[in-house]
């Protein structure tokens, strides 16, 4: 405890700082231990509170779509043929797709964008968003007019599903114009940090698709799902325009362009590396094993469980992403955004250790009583659940990555740990280790992927005191609540044990993971965070001796 607050001490130094707007004078609140050579509060410009209704916001939204996507799922599954529904499957992946035909200009102009909102000067960075609508809008044209073309040569070609397939198609391509104008808005809105907004986006459309896409379904088929699916997106695009947050405007500006790409594509290609590298134990699956689709079929629970978790700390980094470049931009430090990075990172290690570690201990005897013929892809959940959890916390060294401009270091981070996953699920499987080695081999890729993410980032950034601090709070955090249930299973097999043993490794957990919150709360200097934020938005107090104007 003794060496916690000392480091908090430490980092909770303080310094004059001055606003960019004239006749506005802003310090840290003044602690009598603290150093001379000071330092600005590790807190996001608009606090820690609202960060947390955010978050409370964005997590209560993303659960409610979740129930009403299983739903929706469930009821198309109920409405259409295994044909229909894997036509429809097929054509919605061609969707996805439509997000790489900027070549990352609008990742690159929303980043400049956040950044600006920092510095309190967006007039310039207007012009990239609006330069961004211009290319999103004709790139998507091209792409929705490839697939209607596409479509309707599927059409004149015959076959059972010809028909079912074009219409599919020039739904997409339709689908791909009216979705990057609406998941362009829903980017900036959450730049701005208007994640009621956005939350309320998710809800109506959720809803509306379940609605109409569930009525349409029933009374036509598949041309109904066609067409109740067009309708939901129409909803979601007289929301957005009703709610946006700017208007955006026609544009066009070469150089800019060739600048955007610059910053956006490595963002863009890093995102879609980031994607295999996800799934490269699936795919590595497929092809090494001869039986290999009940192979995948008996990992995907594992896979099940810890997609959950990674959903978990990826609700957490969407309300932190912006805050670290309106950081950024606001004191022009990387250090700054660095140390919020890194506060962050405890956050999300000590909100996802529980979950993490209760699915170790419940997760197989749960499991394999509601699905007994998936049983045998549950004893890998030991092994890769601790590697999701540093995966999730490996987010904001990433996020940070990108908000100060070296989204290439991002990308090259990636790749290597995709080539040591290859490598290490090719030895696995080569060596006959099976599912238990694919685990084992993800997991060491995932904490590869976290300690080279920190290094090339926030470690570069903290003086010693700091780094001490995020390996000790990170130690803190996760240590002894996920160790505890390695040791439970490795002790006994959680397969192997009742209810009731069950329930009490659940609560022996719970109480280890409290202990470790109350540590980190009192010793680590959350409280007074949450507390000096309550009263001023990021931890900053007027000057007595300036005037009384308020922060944005």
């Amino acid at each position: 405890m003794t060496a916690i607050a000392e480091i908090v001490e430490t980092q909770d130094a303080v310094k004059t700082v001055e606003d960019a707007r004239p006749g506005l004078a802003l310090r840290h609140r003044d602690r009598p231990s603290a150093p001379a050579t000071a330092r600005q509060t590790a807190a996001p410009v608009t606090g820690w509170r609202r960060l947390a209704g955010d978050w409370i916001l964005v997590s209560g939204a993303t659960l409610s779509c979740q129930v009403v996507a299983a739903a929706t799922s469930l009821v198309l599954r109920m409405l259409l043929s295994p044909a229909q529904m894997g036509i429809w499957q097929g054509a919605k992946l061609f969707l996805g797709y439509a997000n790489y035909s900027n070549l990352g200009i609008s990742k690159g102009a929303v980043r400049e964008f956040t950044v600006a909102l920092g510095k309190g000067e967006t007039t310039d960075a207007r012009r990239g968003l609006d330069l961004a609508f211009t290319v999103n809008t004709v790139t998507s044209l091209v792409y929705g007019g490839v697939l209607v073309a596409a479509g309707a040569w599927i059409g004149l070609s015959g076959g059972a599903w010809a028909r079912s397939w074009a219409l599919g198609l020039a739904l997409v391509g339709a689908l791909a114009v009216l979705g990057r104008y609406v998941t362009f808005h829903v980017t900036i809105l959450r730049a701005k940090q208007a994640f009621a907004t956005t939350s309320a986006l998710s809800l109506v459309e959720g809803g509306a698709t379940l609605i109409l896409c569930g009525l349409a379904t029933w009374r036509f088929g598949l041309v109904g799902l066609y067409g109740g699916t067009l309708a939901a997106m129409l909803v979601s695009l007289v929301f957005v325009r009703r709610r946006r947050a700017v208007t955006l405007r026609w544009a066009w500006d070469g150089p800019r362009a060739r600048r955007l790409i610059g910053i956006g594509g490595p963002i863009l290609l890093a995102g879609t590396v980031s994607t295999l590298f996800r799934s490269l134990d699936k795919l590595m699956i497929l092809g090494y094993l001869d039986d290999c689709e009940v192979q995948l079929g008996w990992y995907s629970v594992t896979l099940m469980v810890t997609a959950q978790l990674y959903g978990l700390g990826n609700m957490l980094s969407v309300v932190m992403a912006p805050r670290y470049a309106e950081k950024y931009g606001r004191t022009g430090d990387r250090r700054d955004a660095a140390r919020l990075a890194a506060r962050a990172t405890e956050l999300h290690a000590a909100t996802l250790a529980l979950p993490a570690a209760l699915a170790i201990v419940l997760g197989q005897p749960l499991l394999g009583r509601l699905l007994p013929d998936y049983r045998t892809g549950l004893a890998p959940l030991v092994w890769l659940v601790p590697g999701v959890v540093l995966l999730v916390a490996s987010l904001p060294a990433s996020q940070y990555l990108v908000a100060v401009d070296r989204q290439r270091r991002a990308l090259a981070t990636v790749v290597v740990a995709t080539g040591l996953a290859a490598l290490g699920n090719h030895l696995a499987l080569a060596g006959g280790y099976g599912l238990r080695g694919v685990a084992l081999a993800t997991a060491l890729s995932y904490a590869a992927y976290f300690a080279l993410t920190a290094a090339v980032s926030l470690w570069i950034e903290l003086d010693r005191a700091e780094r001490l601090r995020y390996l000790g709070m990170l130690a803190l955090a996760m240590g002894p609540t996920i160790g505890l249930a390695v040791l439970l299973e490795y002790q006994q097999p959680n397969a192997e044990i009742g209810w009731t043993v069950a329930a009490s490794r659940a609560v022996a957990i719970f109480v280890v993971w409290m202990a470790t919150v109350a540590v980190g709360w009192h010793g680590a200097g959350w409280r007074e965070a949450f507390r000096r934020c309550d009263a001023n938005p990021g931890g900053f107090e007027a000057d007595p001796a300036a005037p009384a104007t308020r922060l944005p």
